[in-house]
């Protein structure tokens, strides 16, 4: 839902969190257009020709993981490293997001981590 959030502006309220969609949208980063190019692998763990696609493309990769959602934290170091093995370079921005902080009692994830 976050994705398509981003792209419509507006929290779908039928989203299907179990599909994997590719998403283009073109923003502005500093005045100067920028395209971006999504792919929502939905939380799936298992890693597709496809997203190996766009992990050998991207420049720049958001990994996103729930803070009410402990097995979605690890599984952050694992989408990493396999960005990194597509890639056959450590040296590509990775930036990590945690999703639903207003869900504060669910809570399974703390800062700090």
């Amino acid at each position: 839902a976050m994705t398509m959030q981003f792209i419509s502006h507006r929290f779908p309220e039928d989203h299907d969190p179990t599909i994997e969609d590719a998403y283009k949208i073109q923003i502005r980063i500093d005045d100067e257009p920028a395209n971006l190019d999504i792919l929502d692998t939905a939380g799936q763990a298992e890693f597709t020709a496809m997203r190996d696609q766009y992990m050998r493309a991207g420049e720049g990769f958001i990994i996103c993981y729930s803070i009410t959602d402990r097995h979605s934290f690890h599984e952050v170091r694992e989408f990493k490293q396999h960005i990194y093995r597509v890639r056959r370079t450590d040296d590509t921005p990775v930036v990590l997001v945690g999703n639903k902080s207003d869900l504060i009692q669910q809570r399974q994830v703390n800062g700090p981590e």
